[in-house]
């Protein structure tokens, strides 16, 4: 790049967005289908996983089944 003033806007931009990002995730809390655990998935199991619909397809703490695990719009734990 030839402009070193857009690399000095970019850059902090996607690092706050990136925080941002991963704030969200941790909040996020999802219900195994199998043994009905909630848990949080950590950010990079979640960037990792399959998205479908409003589930992801995780790995249980409880049971250690992988399978689509919805979203739990009951924030508790």
């Amino acid at each position: 790049m030839d402009n070193p003033l857009l690399l000095i806007i970019i850059i902090p931009v996607s690092l706050i967005l990136g925080l941002v990002f991963v704030g969200d995730i941790s909040k996020t809390v999802y219900t195994c289908p199998k043994c009905g655990k909630r848990f949080r998935a950590k950010w990079y199991k979640y960037l990792l996983s399959g998205h479908y619909g409003k589930g992801k397809v995780l790995k249980c703490p409880k049971c250690k089944t992988r399978q689509l695990c919805v979203v739990s719009y009951d924030q508790k734990l």
